[in-house]
């Protein structure tokens, strides 16, 4: 595993000074590949740079298995950035011989070392969780199914009792009602919507007899101009002009659809033992078109 971690750091750290879209694979597969190929063409466009990692205090551990795909995850406290963050990342081995790749890379803000779940911990060689386990609170293939739902939904969603739902959920909320609303107030019709995302579900199990899950949601916008409606625009805080790396241009005056992904791990409890938390996430859009 530290050979793996080791080179992970070093080649990312690498990908995130040169922003190289044709390199990313040597570090990068699945969910987060696409994520990072679209950070990249974000902060190239817009001039903007990733904080190097100086990864440490790395706890992690490797499930059991006969037969490739193969996989592990590493919880690697990053005091690269103030303050500093926890990337928990689940690397996959395709083939025998083949490379280490992370293919999922939420981060979380506290803690950012000890046990990733106050008295939850797993083994050294925990046990892969099947999908559909109907032992846990919420089977893994469909917590992002049920998350999606929530946020859509809100109070009206079936599954709320199901989830601790944390302050960034709620806000996806409040954004998603804004979006909407702003729309439609500019003479746009359309539909926005969050979805489970087809990524792999990745799950370990936990001592307790619960699950750690890796899995994603996905936010798509899709909207026309209706008349004389007027132009949009797309500003991050930090990322600039979402916009233009994308299309070519920064306003949109006819049509747009937009993709984003947000990564999760959730802890999903034995069932009748608590509910669904979220220890970490990572927000990108991965796909914008529009004229």
């Amino acid at each position: 595993m530290k050979g793996v971690l080791t080179r992970f750091a070093a080649r990312s750290n690498l990908l995130h000074r040169t922003l190289d879209r044709r390199t990313a694979a040597t570090a990068y597969t699945g969910s987060s590949l696409q994520m990072e190929l679209a950070k990249y063409r974000v902060f190239k466009a817009n001039r903007v740079r990733f904080q190097q990692a100086r990864y440490g205090a790395i706890v992690g551990a490797t499930p059991k298995f006969s037969a490739h795909p193969k996989w592990f995850f590493a919880a690697m406290t990053d005091r690269g950035t103030r303050p500093a963050v926890r990337d928990i990342v689940v690397f996959v081995q395709d083939k025998p011989g083949g490379p280490w790749l992370a293919a999922y890379t939420p981060l979380a803000t506290k803690p950012v070392s000890g046990p990733l779940v106050p008295g939850i911990d797993v083994a050294d060689v925990p046990d892969v969780v099947p999908p559909g386990d109907p032992s846990l609170a919420m089977p893994p293939v469909q917590v992002s199914a049920a998350l999606a739902d929530v946020i859509n939904q809100g109070g009206r969603s079936p599954h709320l009792r199901a989830f601790a739902v944390p302050a960034w959920a709620k806000t996806k909320r409040t954004s998603l009602m804004s979006d909407r609303k702003t729309f439609r107030s500019l003479g746009w019709r359309g539909e926005a919507s969050y979805s489970a995302s087809q990524a792999p579900v990745y799950a370990v199990r936990t001592k307790s007899g619960g699950a750690l899950v890796w899995t994603a949601v996905e936010l798509k916008e899709d909207f026309r101009r209706a008349g004389g409606g007027r132009g949009v625009t797309w500003k991050h805080s930090t990322w600039g002009d979402l916009f233009k790396p994308f299309t070519g241009r920064s306003s949109m005056k006819k049509a747009i659809t937009t993709v984003e992904r947000i990564e999760v791990l959730a802890y999903v409890p034995p069932r009748g033992r608590g509910k669904v938390r979220f220890l970490a996430n990572r927000w990108a859009p991965i796909a914008i078109t529009g004229n």
